[in-house]
């Protein structure tokens, strides 16, 4: 099966709006990550952002964050032209340093905050998916906390797929094609690998992030806010 998800095709510049069809809540998971970075007692210096492109997490915390440096880390040059196009159209002028590289591969300073949203489940094995937690955790200074989000849940659990097909309706709702939806619904166990949550807080413990806020859930798409404990 061709990959629907490929980040150097030109459909990747639609990124913003096919993912807002797609994701239920899609906006809520960054609002509601400001808001609790924004009643956090010390407020973040430096800030990584991991699979910057699109500009969400940008579009949304740069106008609260003024004097944050930003790093926006992404392997796509494409996502990443597409993060600078919208700060540019909104006319947000943060410090922002843009790479375009994987995590492992940067030299980057410890952040007092590291954000990445909804890339894990594109990891194909959870080998792969604890390296990529290690390497968030490895840059972000202890004390600090790490915002992810990603969707979760057993693939040959029944309630999955019931869940799941429940999350089609809202997606034809949303203006997804039928077509559309019937390729995302086959992408999991190809392209989207999701590993249940326990398991993946399991991870999490393991390589240093403790839950602080479990802040937002709908259907199979959950997002964390963890401390970096050690």
């Amino acid at each position: 099966m061709s990959n629907p998800f490929q980040w150097e095709h030109p459909k990747a510049m639609s990124y913003n709006d096919t993912i807002r069809r797609r994701i239920i809540g899609y906006e809520f998971i960054f609002q509601l990550m400001a808001d609790l970075i924004e009643t956090t007692a010390t407020q973040p210096e430096k800030m990584t952002i991991v699979g910057a492109g699109g500009g969400q997490e940008l579009s949304t915390l740069v106008p609260i964050l003024p004097t944050v440096a930003f790093t926006a880390i992404d392997p796509s040059s494409t996502m990443l032209a597409l993060a600078k196009q919208r700060l540019e159209a909104e006319e947000l002028h943060g410090n922002v340093q843009y790479i375009e590289s994987e995590l492992e591969a940067a030299a980057l300073e410890r952040a007092d905050i590291v954000t990445c949203h909804l890339v894990l489940h594109f990891l194909r094995t959870t080998a792969l998916k604890k390296a990529m937690l290690r390497e968030i955790a490895a840059h972000v200074r202890i004390g600090g906390h790490v915002y992810l989000s990603s969707i979760n849940g057993d693939l040959s659990d029944e309630r999955f797929n019931q869940t799941l097909t429940a999350w089609g309706l809202a997606m034809l709702r949303n203006g997804v094609k039928p077509h559309q939806w019937e390729a995302f619904r086959a992408s999991f166990g190809d392209t989207l690998m999701p590993i249940p949550t326990a398991e993946l807080l399991q991870i999490c413990e393991e390589v240093g992030l403790r839950v602080r806020h479990a802040y937002f859930r709908a259907y199979h798409i959950e997002a964390f806010c963890f401390e970096r404990v050690n």
